[in-house]
């Protein structure tokens, strides 16, 4: 039984990275059935371990913190963000759940290190593919990034996940009394992980990776000093030059990456991140609306727009759901409760960490190993949340809790494979907490698997049936949203409609009825997601061509509230000015309505300005003073004639 619940750890691993390393939570379905089996058979095998003194104290803690997390998500208002959300906290704890029910030295662990070692390796594999075919990104069609990035669409995700992996898996390698042939793998992995995070060119990456190296090194030299052996001198030497020498190499390599960038070798330009900058102030602007529990998962996502400055934001909007820093992530949508939460069972794990290092009553190589690999990985993970929005996709999340798990005291039993006996309370309750946690996971783990087949040949997959076959990813869309409801998926479904809709080659009438499909997924997306203003540009403006203007006015009226400070990003005012003057202007032409239309004409005209004024604005700038121009004079004709400006009656 350890050996099966560390090879299904170990597959949950590989599913997460290979199809998870992304914030579209029905690709984690995979994953999420691979981590609950691996719970259910570790529960089914008995492998309790022994744990340490005070254990339950950090443990308790995290617990606290995920139903924290669980109860906002329960009051949040987009469904979707709040189940996403929901299972990454089920992820987090499953993995350190796991952990704790395996001996220190067992097989399962060490399946897992193993597997985890060999994915780090097939990765840098990938990377190096990538260096010669920035378009490699097997299995799926393409991927998002410039950068190597290995199997993730990101390459600060691959940093990430890299970083972590090479913490564990180097701590494993020189402190474990396993095997030499599998210490040795363990090394190669660690290796190929710290490789991984230079061919990523991800500075803040870099930056964790240095700290994540420091951390591993004072570990192994307070294990040393300990336990008085003679390596605490040379190991206190290491940690005392570690400053100096990884201060070098990182200024080394920041100066490499910047050029890559093609950003100068400057590294005072470093720090000039001016979007990241832009995010941090405006969460923390919308978190002082709701400051004690936030305004529900993933709530940046909307609530920026009201807080958005577009004159202080430099190179315009992004519509981005994450703040870039996991910290002020957690502020804006659980509020400082939720971020106090987190950060005091963060605390306690790494005090309980330091505690097992330098308490520890019995030599223990292998507790030794788990709890230095894990408190350096949480050293690195953690800076490097303070850059990315690393702990929003499924691996993130499962190894946030597996480095957890390996850091907290724990104490190696006598029989490697041997359960621990009795009944307490406490183990009790981790058992069931991890069978709830199991049991979730495999049914949600179902869902989105079925959701994700069969989006798989329709978005992700070679067929790429949303280019060749538009008509067919639409059907695989609609049966996946069955499975996994979406406001994503729905809005996505809607330009594929639109783009039906626009071919020249389309019979007479057709068009129309893509365009009502188009218009009915975008009143789902909205209906879904209400609080998102794409949803309902988009449907104004088909609206707007179906001649349904009443419709299209109360939807571009509505995206007009929803998107705050973004003009830029969603264009809103601009399109609201092209319908309000084709529409009057026909009106004019056929009806004689010259008052109602003048009236019209002047709120076209004050919208279109206060677009195309907006800083940063990206939208047809030659099209807009054509449009600008178009209206200034149909106003100026009908004033010369003698109109008179008449409100509306439809």
């Amino acid at each position: 039984m350890p050996l099966l619940t560390g090879l299904f750890m170990a597959l949950a691993m590989a599913f997460a990275v290979i199809f998870g390393g992304q914030t579209r939570d029905f690709t984690w379905g995979p994953g999420m059935l691979a981590l609950g089996v691996s719970l259910a058979v570790a529960l089914a095998g008995g492998t309790g371990s022994l744990r340490g003194r005070g254990v339950w104290i950090p443990l308790g803690l995290v617990v606290l913190a995920c139903a924290w997390i669980w109860w906002r998500c329960w009051h949040s208002p987009v469904a979707e963000f709040a189940r996403a959300d929901a299972i990454l906290a089920a992820a987090m704890l499953s993995g350190l759940l796991w952990v704790l029910l395996q001996q220190a030295g067992g097989s399962g662990i060490r399946v897992f290190m193993a597997g985890l070692s060999l994915l780090t390796v097939a990765n840098l594999a990938i990377c190096l593919i990538q260096l010669r075919d920035p378009a490699f990104s097997w299995p799926f069609t393409s991927r998002p990034a410039a950068f190597p990035s290995g199997w993730f669409g990101h390459y600060n995700h691959l940093a990430d996940f890299s970083l972590v992996a090479a913490g564990l898996l180097a701590a494993r390698a020189f402190m474990s009394g396993d095997r030499p042939a599998e210490r040795a793998l363990y090394g190669l992995g660690a290796m190929a992980g710290m490789a991984c995070v230079l061919l990523s060119n991800s500075r803040g990456g870099l930056l964790a990776m240095a700290a994540m190296l420091a951390a591993l090194v004072i570990g192994a030299f307070l294990v040393a000093w300990r336990d008085k052996s003679p390596r605490k001198v040379s190991l206190g030497l290491a940690a005392l030059a570690m400053p100096v020498l990884l201060g070098a190499a990182v200024v080394f390599f920041l100066q490499q990456f910047q050029e890559k960038r093609g950003a100068g070798a400057e590294l005072q330009r470093v720090a000039d991140n001016s979007g990241r900058l832009t995010f941090l102030e405006v969460a923390w602007d919308a978190a002082g609306s709701e400051p004690l529990t936030g305004g529900g998962s993933r709530s940046f996502g909307w609530r920026k727009y009201e807080f958005w400055n577009p004159s202080n934001a430099t190179g315009g909007g992004r519509d981005d759901d994450f703040v870039h820093n996991e910290l002020m992530q957690v502020v804006v949508d659980y509020g400082w409760i939720g971020a106090g939460l987190v950060g005091v069972a963060v605390f306690a794990v790494v005090v309980g960490g330091l505690g097992a290092l330098l308490l520890r009553e019995t030599v223990s190589r292998n507790a030794d190993a788990m709890a230095c690999g894990g408190l350096a990985a949480l050293a690195g993970t953690l800076l490097h949340s303070n850059f990315s929005f690393v702990t929003h996709t499924l691996p993130g999340a499962l190894y946030l809790g597996i480095a957890m798990g390996f850091a907290l005291p724990r104490t190696e039993g006598r029989h490697e494979e041997g359960s621990a006996t009795g009944f307490s309370i406490g183990r009790f309750a981790t058992g069931a907490a991890a069978l709830l946690l199991g049991i979730g996971l495999c049914w949600q783990g179902l869902q989105a698997s079925r959701a994700f087949r069969a989006l798989w040949p329709a978005v992700y997959g070679r067929g790429n049936y949303a280019a060749s076959a538009p008509e067919s990813a639409l059907d695989r869309i609609g049966a996946a949203m069955e499975f996994w409801p979406s406001g994503d998926l729905a809005g996505y479904g809607g330009h594929l409609a639109r783009s039906v809709a626009e071919r020249r080659s389309l019979p007479e009438g057709e068009d129309a009825i893509w365009r009502e499909k188009a218009q009915d997924l975008y009143r789902e997306a909205s209906r879904l997601h209400p609080l998102d203003p794409e949803w309902a540009v988009n449907r104004g403006n088909v609206l707007s061509i179906l001649g349904r203007g009443d419709e299209a006015e109360e939807e571009f009226a509505r995206a007009l509230r929803l998107q705050g400070g973004m003009e830029t990003t969603f264009r809103v005012r601009y399109y609201y000015a092209r319908h309000l003057y084709a529409r009057w202007h026909r009106l004019w032409i056929e009806e004689r309505r010259a008052e109602e239309a003048l009236g019209q004409f002047r709120v076209a005209r004050t919208l279109l300005e206060e677009s195309v004024t907006y800083p940063h604005w990206r939208g047809p700038r030659e099209q807009a003073e054509q449009l600008l121009e178009g209206i200034g004079k149909s106003i100026l004709f009908l004033e010369e004639a003698g109109v008179r400006p008449k409100a509306s009656t439809e």
